[in-house]
């Protein structure tokens, strides 16, 4: 089951493509300059009884060169049927677009990033694929040399995979500062994100910057979102449609009795107590059980 750290790295992904070719240069793989960026179809199954679906696909074609990088995001350290599938992943993806192929693991805890990085053979002499591996510390820095338009990226990769601690005051200040200059609608996803990973004092800690030292930056985001005056609905059914999201993505069958429930309350204490306990329960029941 996808965690939700998994997923929201995937969400960075696809809200900006350009992360891809961030996270392939870091570790010194050329991008061609000034290239564009496009999600591609991350199927890259054939006409065979086993599928093979990449987390991530992109295309990056720039003046004079052209290459597809397959990313992937590892909560565990990978076991050998995912490791054989992600030379496929590479083999496929240059012969549906014809260019070069890289392959990145974003692992998210420092075993699954050493376990990620072994080398796989492939029984063909010289061909070893060694995966490039960004995790704890891998990650490249927000102001970094790597961050430029994906810098806010970045800053919420970092925070999934560890190489920044949201414990610190600094860095929740520095993680902030990033979002807080992206457009409504992307600040609002990433807060959400990086609040639904975060532990409950870190979520304290951030809102309470977010409603002081950045509340001009995110007066439409996540935050005051319904805090101001005539805004409760709405806060309310965001807050809503968020907790059943994160239901989705951990994989629980919401009965049409609690999403009528969830979509119907109006108390923003109530739905931030499920969002908090549906982050770590193991049932449906233990959310929505007083």
């Amino acid at each position: 089951m996808p965690s939700i750290a998994h997923e929201a790295a995937v969400e960075l992904l696809r809200r900006n493509p350009q992360l891809a070719a961030a996270l392939l240069a870091s570790a010194g793989v050329p991008v061609p300059a000034e290239a564009s960026a496009a999600l591609a179809d991350s199927n890259l199954s054939v006409p065979e009884p086993t599928e093979l679906r990449a987390d991530v696909v992109t295309v990056h074609e720039g003046p004079g060169r052209k290459i597809v990088i397959v990313t992937e995001v590892q909560k565990d350290p990978p076991d050998g049927d995912k490791r054989r599938a992600w030379i496929a992943y590479l083999a496929l993806a240059q012969v549906e677009h014809k260019c070069d192929a890289a392959l990145v693991v974003i692992a998210l805890r420092e075993r699954t990033a050493r376990a990620s990085g072994r080398p796989i053979p492939t029984g063909h002499p010289g061909f070893v694929l060694t995966p490039i591996v960004i995790g704890p510390d891998t990650t490249p820095p927000p102001d970094g040399p790597s961050g430029g338009q994906v810098s806010a990226e970045l800053a919420v990769l970092a925070v999934l995979t560890g190489a920044l601690d949201l414990g610190d005051a600094d860095t929740r200040r520095l993680v902030l500062q990033a979002i807080a200059r992206l457009d409504a609608g992307r600040r609002e996803i990433y807060t959400r994100l990086i609040r639904a990973t975060a532990s409950a004092a870190v979520r304290r800690a951030l809102e309470e910057l977010m409603a002081t030292v950045f509340r001009d930056e995110f007066i439409d985001g996540l935050l005051d979102q319904g805090r101001a005056e005539g805004r409760a609905e709405g806060r309310a059914a965001g807050e809503a449609t968020m907790l059943l999201r994160v239901l989705a993505v951990r994989g629980f069958t919401v009965p049409d009795d609690i999403r009528q429930r969830v979509q119907s309350c109006a108390d923003l204490a109530q739905l931030e107590a499920w969002g908090d306990r549906a982050v770590t329960a193991e049932s449906i029941d233990e959310i929505f059980t007083a």
